[in-house]
């Protein structure tokens, strides 16, 4: 029997749903002018930023940090890999690992933060007992880059992020690596007022606080950067943590129009009014003067490159009036959604 499939319908939400991004989204910087009007919005977004994601509404954390080291640390011709534990708050245990350079005395900090996939041992490029990972299913997108900003000069900090690799649900451990409980966690954090987003934020504060408490980490070099959902991370982290001197953002820097709300996204990629407050590219202006640099491939399907380039126009503008043209790198470069590196591992290992 031939099944009945309705092509049209007068009753469908799609004109909708197109009329909502139309009539709700603010655009903060329009009538910027100078410097001034950049750092007051900026303090703006900022303090909506906080919260909208309402890390501060996170019950039971501790006073202070107990870190234990969770197994023998791993030798690596330039640096030591040691993985690490430490109760973030009751009930959750954030996975950790710390990638330290061989003879150092300062060296700059690095938050790094993980894309979809199968979690941080991808940006490791490690298994789970550390060592080198030739498995190249998801490899190539992410590029390993934790281990290259190690091998590079950099103290590396990089959670698994909640919802992967082994911070998802008990029951879903025993699903392929790259099927994350990021769905079932979205649903079930809102009645709580918290997203996906909310816990990711949370945790790459703590990670900053982490490499702000290490002797032989520069306090004025400390920097974050992320891939994707990573990305998403690294922004919003960045907005409201001003310890984050750089940021590299790869493979997010859009329009939510053309990007998470043109085709299915992972629900970790929304907020509840996120757009009563900006678009993706007010959150990066909100940087300014601070040192950003975005990463966009020209064949990215999912954050398409037209409105990522729209984007970088906004955001040049204004860097632009805040004075500080020469604190925004951008590299568009001739790839697919990934991460580029081309300029990122040194901009964050100087």
């Amino acid at each position: 029997m031939r099944g009945v499939f309705m092509k049209k319908s007068r009753f469908s939400p799609d004109k909708f749903m197109g009329e909502l991004y139309l009539n709700i989204p603010r655009k903060p910087y329009e009538n910027a002018k100078n410097a001034d009007d950049v750092s007051e919005i900026g303090r703006e977004i900022k303090a909506k930023t906080k919260e909208l994601l309402g890390t501060d509404r996170i019950p039971c954390k501790p006073e202070k940090l107990d870190i234990v080291p969770d197994g023998k640390a791993l030798e690596y011709p330039e640096y030591t890999l040691q993985r690490y534990s430490a109760e973030i708050c009751k009930g959750l245990n954030m996975l950790f690992y710390v990638l330290t350079p061989k003879s150092i005395k300062s060296a700059p900090g690095v938050v790094a933060l993980c894309g979809h996939g199968y979690g941080v041992r991808q940006i490791l490029r490690i298994k789970k007992n550390g060592k080198k990972k030739h498995f190249n299913y998801f490899d190539n997108y992410q590029k390993n880059f934790g281990a290259e900003l190690a091998k590079r000069g950099c103290v590396v900090v990089a959670p698994e992020l909640f919802g992967f690799g082994e911070a998802r649900l008990q029951k879903d451990l025993k699903k392929p690596f790259y099927i994350s409980s990021c769905d079932e966690l979205s649903h079930h954090l809102l009645p709580y007022g918290l997203t996906v987003a909310s816990m990711r934020v949370y945790q790459a504060l703590v990670c900053a606080q982490i490499l702000s408490g290490m002797e032989y980490v520069d306090k004025s070099k400390i920097s974050c950067m992320g891939i994707s959902g990573g990305g998403l991370t690294a922004l919003y982290a960045s907005v409201v943590e001003e310890k984050f001197s750089k940021t590299v953002i790869s493979g997010y820097v859009n329009t939510f129009r053309s990007s998470i709300l043109s085709r299915w996204h992972c629900p970790d990629n929304y907020i509840p009014h996120i757009l009563e407050t900006g678009e993706i590219y007010d959150f990066a202006c909100a940087l300014a003067p601070r040192e950003l640099l975005i990463e966009s491939g020209r064949k990215d399907k999912l954050f398409p490159i037209e409105a990522s380039e729209e984007a970088h126009g906004k955001i040049k503008r204004v860097y632009s009036l805040a004075g500080a043209e020469d604190k925004l790198s951008i590299d568009v470069f001739d790839g697919r959604h990934s991460v580029s590196g081309r300029k990122s591992f040194d901009f964050l290992s100087k």
